[in-house]
C-alpha cells in the first residue's frame, strides 16, 4: 500500500508538474504575444515619431521661407514708405511754395492786376479799345502791348 499510495503521490506530483508546465508554457505564449504585440506598438509608433519629426522638419522649413518673404516685405514696405514720405515733402514743398506764389498774387498792386489782365487779353486777341476800356490803362500802353505780343507771335 504503501508502494501504492508513493505511487500515487509520484502520478499526483507529476500531473502537477505536467500541468504547471502546461500552464508555464501557455504564459510563455501569452507573453510573447503581448511582447509582440507591444514591440508592433512600438514599431508603429517609431513609424509615427519618423512622420511627425518629417513633417515638423517641412513645416520649419516654411516657417523659415515665410519669415524671409516676411522679412522682405517688411524691407519692402520700408523703402516704400521711405520714397512715400519724400515724394509728401516734396509735394508739401510745391504746395507751400505755390502758395506763397497766390499770396503774392493775392497783394499785388492793383495796377499790377490790370496789366495782367491786359497782357491776358492781348493773348486772347482783343482790340486795343477793348484792352483801353476794360483794363483803364492809357492808349500808348496799350499799343505797346499789342506790339510786344505781335513780335513774340511773329517769332
Amino acid at each position: 500500500m504503501e508502494n501504492i499510495s508513493a505511487n500515487l503521490i509520484s502520478l499526483i506530483t507529476f500531473v502537477m508538474v505536467i500541468l504547471v508546465a502546461i500552464f508555464l508554457l501557455a504564459r510563455k505564449n501569452r507573453f510573447a504575444q503581448q511582447i509582440d504585440e507591444l514591440q508592433h506598438q512600438v514599431n508603429s509608433q517609431e513609424i509615427q515619431l519618423i512622420d511627425l519629426q518629417n513633417l515638423l522638419a517641412r513645416h520649419q522649413a516654411q516657417l523659415e521661407i515665410n519669415q524671409q518673404d516676411c522679412t522682405e516685405s517688411q524691407r519692402e514696405n520700408e523703402q516704400v514708405s521711405k520714397q512715400l514720405e519724400h515724394r509728401i515733402k516734396m509735394i508739401q514743398e510745391q504746395f507751400n511754395s505755390q502758395f506763397q506764389s497766390i499770396e503774392k498774387l493775392l497783394h499785388q498792386q492793383p495796377e499790377d492786376k490790370l496789366y495782367t489782365r491786359a497782357q491776358k487779353l492781348v493773348e486772347l486777341g482783343a482790340g486795343l479799345a477793348e484792352i483801353m476800356r476794360e483794363c483803364d490803362i492809357p492808349r500808348a500802353e496799350a499799343e505797346m502791348l499789342l506790339s510786344i505780343h505781335q513780335k513774340k507771335a511773329a517769332k
